[in-house]
């Protein structure tokens, strides 16, 4: 069968589309409110609700449940197309699928009808899906208190301390804190998570929590707790570097009532066959190509030394330089797509398109700020939000030296080649 690279005329609509949402809804608005200063008043509730009207969050829930029925790759293009215009609308929209893909693939026939016919029945429009999984203290993280504090009392590292090297005590190294206790039908669920995605935002979440209290190593549960239950409740909302019109925050937990019903039971069981991760890459691939389309339109009005600067060399280096990246980044995102909706087990390609695109997005727009030169500090300017935007790539979701650890280098030490 022969190899065809081109969009589908369906495709291509679809990306069609959605630019053109974020060309005339997001873009005009996304630096003015990235600029404000209250980062609980930047959430764009009328931009997603209009996003949402054309689906934007359907895209991934099976026909017959009343959503799109589209693959990843379609889903790709919606998010890569929105990133273009703002970081932080296409990783609502990454985090929101991230969760349908999860539902879709362990929930029960039961929970799949209720919550995504929630979602696409909804009303207002507004119904986000968020993944309370990131803890306060625990898997590196800590707050600004705990930071300023730590600097206050722990002092240098020591000689003797060196020999040891793992200084926590192993009570305090479990990677999970927020707890379920079995009650009756139910579970109880305590705990605070840090830094998710649409915190006080979301219609539902997917909340994990360790099952028992004896010990680090009880299994995990995933469970689904609508976002106004009973003992859940919001706590500090993040005051971010970038994407800001993505908002993250705590999530508190107190005694919250879940019933047994409610727990996506085939989660740890169940192989993931869709890895919703390369919609990572769809973000960072669309602030990557924003970067270059302005920094081109710059150089090519931009005079110095006698002539426009698309025609010096370097400028025409970077140019092509980061063409060849953003170019590169886009097929491992498709290929990774179309991996996943193959559904032919776990897709390693993910993690490479994640790395690959969130570095890219880094490299590119420092590179187009370069092109911008003193101009492109400035916030008047596009070039300093999209380097901030971009900067959270390689540091979102999970790290890139966790990926490469935690799961390439084991599927690239089990083969002699890498295709």
């Amino acid at each position: 069968m022969a190899i065809d690279f081109s969009l589908t005329p369906e495709q291509e609509a679809i990306r069609k589309l959605a630019h053109e949402f974020a060309d005339k809804e997001v873009k005009p608005r996304a630096q003015e409110l990235d600029r404000l200063t209250d980062a609980t008043a930047i959430f764009p509730w009328d931009i997603y609700e209009k996003g949402n009207r054309l689906g934007f969050n359907k895209t991934l829930i099976p026909a017959k449940y009343g959503g799109l029925g589209l693959g990843e790759v379609e889903t790709c293009l919606v998010v890569e197309e929105l990133s273009w215009a703002d970081g932080g609308i296409g990783s609502t929209y990454f985090v929101h699928n991230m969760q349908l893909l999860t539902l879709g693939e362990s929930g029960s026939e039961e929970q799949k009808e209720k919550w995504f016919r929630a979602c696409v029945n909804d009303p207002e429009e507004r119904f986000f899906m968020s993944l309370p999984w990131t803890e306060h203290g625990v898997a590196g993280n800590l707050s600004p208190r705990d930071f300023a504090a730590g600097r206050a009392n722990n002092g240098p590292i020591l000689p003797a301390e060196w020999a040891m090297q793992s200084t926590v005590p192993q009570l305090e190294q479990r990677e999970m804190t927020t707890v379920a206790v079995e009650d009756g039908d139910d579970w109880i669920i305590n705990g605070t998570k840090r830094f998710i995605t649409s915190a006080g935002r979301s219609k539902l979440m997917l909340t994990s929590a360790r099952k028992g209290q004896a010990s680090p190593d009880v299994g995990m549960g995933l469970f689904l707790i609508p976002a106004d239950a009973p003992g859940v409740s919001y706590g500090h909302i993040e005051d971010k570097m970038g994407q800001r019109l993505m908002q993250n925050g705590e999530v508190i937990f107190e005694d919250c009532r879940v019933p047994k019903s409610d727990e996506l039971k085939d989660y740890m069981t169940r192989p993931r066959v869709r890895g919703g991760d390369v919609e990572v890459a769809a973000v960072f691939n669309g602030i990557a190509r924003r970067a270059y389309e302005e920094a081109l339109a710059y150089a090519r009005i931009r005079y110095k030394g006698g002539a426009r600067i698309i025609f010096h060399q370097a400028v025409q280096m970077a140019i092509c330089d980061m063409a060849i990246k953003i170019l590169t980044s886009r097929l491992l995102m498709l290929k990774a797509a179309w991996e996943n909706d193959q559904e032919t087990g776990f897709n390693n390609y993910n993690g490479m398109a994640k790395i690959y695109s969130s570095d890219v997005a880094v490299s590119v727009t420092n590179q187009a700020m370069q092109v911008f030169g003193g101009y492109g500090y400035m916030r008047d300017f596009p070039m300093e939000k999209l380097y901030r935007d971009a900067r959270l790539g390689p540091i979102y979701h999970a790290t890139n030296e966790m990926i490469m650890v935690g799961q390439l280098v084991r599927w690239l030490a089990s083969m002699d080649t890498i295709y």
